[in-house]
């Protein structure tokens, strides 16, 4: 933990002379941020409506909690570099889809999916790519639904399609994934990588809740009918 005397480490890297190309892709990102800014919002007005229409319709808040962000010119750049890509805008634009990001949180499985379908059917944004680790979960347990949508943004130099990474999970799942993140971020962890392998196993009790839970919600919301898989 730093305390107020403390200074930063300084590293090489931070006196050598930034690359032109690069001052030029951050410039053009910052000028670029207000689009992913607006995009990012069109998403998260949409998705309070799509809550508060289905909470009026069926008795239950399908939405638990949301988070949103924009990378920063710096993160970046710092991804581009771990991807080993070139530090231009093209390679932003062509590699990075997630510089607009928003986790949503709901309370059951099944409406991970209901989201999903309702998003689908919205004529002012699109689907573009659908990362599926619920059904298949990366190696380590981690599981969420991520949906690289598409959305219009009407600048001054005409119609752009901005994407903005929409990151779709249970309470239980993102229990799971920020002890996990803690794990992997937090130094000096005693019997770290046994930590990490019981983690691992705790995933599959997650899942055994979460379908646990959406019976119980079956039960309480809608008796009649048959319960909706994922």
């Amino acid at each position: 933990m730093s305390t107020a005397n403390s200074q930063p480490v300084a590293n090489d890297e931070q006196f050598l002379p930034a690359p032109p190309e690069l001052l030029q892709a951050v410039d053009q990102l910052k000028a670029y941020s207000l689009r992913y800014e607006v995009a990012m919002k069109l998403v998260l007005d949409k998705l309070d409506y799509i809550s508060r229409e289905y909470e009026l319709r069926y008795g239950y808040a399908l939405i638990d909690s949301k988070q949103s962000r924009i990378k920063s010119p710096e993160s970046i750049v710092g991804k581009l570099k771990r991807k080993h890509l070139p530090l231009t805008f093209d390679a932003v634009f062509s590699n990075l889809h997630d510089i607009a990001g928003i986790r949503l949180i709901v309370r059951f499985l099944s409406d991970v999916k209901t989201v999903e379908d309702l998003l689908a059917t919205q004529a002012d944004i699109k689907v573009l790519k659908v990362k599926d680790y619920i059904h298949h979960p990366k190696p380590n347990g981690y599981q969420s639904l991520h949906l690289i949508l598409g959305v219009p943004v009407y600048t001054v130099d005409g119609p752009s399609i901005i994407e903005v990474e929409l990151q779709i999970r249970t309470i239980a799942m993102n229990f799971w994934a920020s002890l996990e993140h803690e794990l992997n971020y937090k130094k000096n962890v005693p019997h770290q990588a046994a930590l990490r392998q019981s983690l691992t196993k705790k995933a599959q009790l997650i899942t055994e809740l979460d379908q646990e839970m959406d019976d119980v919600k079956q039960r309480m919301y809608d008796p009649e009918r048959p319960p909706k898989k994922f």
